[in-house]
């Protein structure tokens, strides 16, 4: 091994290394352009290319020597790329977010739907010693949503289902199952779960059919994901021009109970101490939780005397429940803004 100027000595793989991190980025690009399952390669002729004189190997990733839980190319394609992919390309979103369940046995506690992981709230869960298996979960989704194309389940309570199914229906009657899963208690449990093909439905159910090695099964953060739900907003839409919220029972109308507009402006030259940074303005009282706040600046500042003029910044805020807070950012020598405002309140 050579060594660095530190006296350490640099890591020089073998052939068989080589060999495996090549192969893996072959699989990984293969898996983006062939669906989701890859192509693993054997390095035998008309496969792929040769990766040294006698193919890959016998050391190297193969489908039946490779343990299911190692990071290979299929599995970073399947499980994270294409959902980190429509996530943030907000093609994709939680349609299940906050919506009401059924279940068919075990404990429940909160809503398993709420979209993140907090201890002692929020879950479904399943003990053997109580509840034979299968048990299932029904989400109610509000309303018939197109394009579901996986599901989700939140980490951290080390309980997670060894086998499970999902069923979509439009009438919670007639169900088609859409997704089966199965794994061994000692492979990783995957948090997203992508369908082969996209199913539609305004139920999901999810039936859990072996529990994990202790016997018990939990679920918290269960999603349902749709490309025909924005990953922003899934629980607004607009319809016939009128926004409409779901609040887990379904869709009602936004109402608007008050907005108030106005103008002010923020001055402030530091040589003389004229003006502020800070300005507040009163307004009719609001409720802050169901009230926001729209403004819209033209604005210079200098940070110094000898700094070039440059467009300033302001953030704006409710102050208890009838003032609106202005701040102006960037100014620290001069500084002025002029601000149009809005505080809109929802009934």
């Amino acid at each position: 091994m050579a060594k660095l100027p530190s006296g350490l000595q640099t890591f020089e793989p073998s052939d068989t290394v080589r060999r495996i991190a090549q192969n893996e980025n072959i699989e990984a690009t293969d898996a983006l352009f062939h669906g989701t399952g890859g192509h693993r390669h054997t390095g035998k002729a008309g496969d792929a290319p040769l990766i040294g004189s006698e193919g890959i190997a016998g050391g190297a990733v193969t489908g039946d020597k490779i343990a299911s839980t190692a990071v290979t190319g299929d599995k970073v394609a399947r499980y994270t790329l294409c959902r980190r992919h429509l996530k943030s390309g907000r093609i994709s979103g939680n349609a299940a977010k906050y919506k009401p369940v059924t279940v068919t046995a075990g404990q429940l506690s909160g809503l398993p739907t709420v979209p993140y992981f907090q201890s002692g709230e929020h879950f479904w869960a399943l003990y053997s010693a109580y509840n034979k298996f299968p048990q299932s979960m029904t989400v109610n989704l509000g309303d018939e949503y197109s394009d579901i194309e996986g599901v989700s389940f939140e980490k951290g309570w080390n309980a997670d289902p060894v086998s499970f199914y999902i069923e979509t229906s439009s009438d919670n009657t007639n169900w088609r199952k859409v997704y089966t899963y199965s794994r061994s208690v000692t492979d990783e449990f995957p948090r997203y779960h992508p369908f082969d093909q996209a199913a539609a439905g305004s139920y999901v159910r999810l039936t859990v059919t072996a529990p994990d090695s202790s016997g018990n099964t939990i679920i918290a953060g269960f999603g349902v994901l749709s490309r025909a739900c924005p990953e922003s907003s899934p629980d607004f839409k607009v319809e016939n021009g009128i926004l409409k919220f779901h609040d887990g029972s379904g869709w009602k109308g936004v109402g608007i109970k008050s907005v108030q507009r106005g103008t002010t402006n923020i001055s402030f030259f530091y040589p003389n101490g004229n003006g502020s940074l800070v300005k507040e303005v009163t307004i009719t009282a609001v409720n802050p939780q169901k009230s926001f706040v729209n403004i819209t600046t033209t604005g210079l500042s200098h940070w110094s005397q000898t700094s070039p003029m440059m467009d300033g910044s302001v953030c704006a805020t409710l102050v208890g429940n009838n003032k609106v807070k202005f701040n102006f950012m960037d100014g620290f020598y001069e500084a002025y803004a002029e601000i149009s405002w809005e505080v809109i309140e929802f009934a």
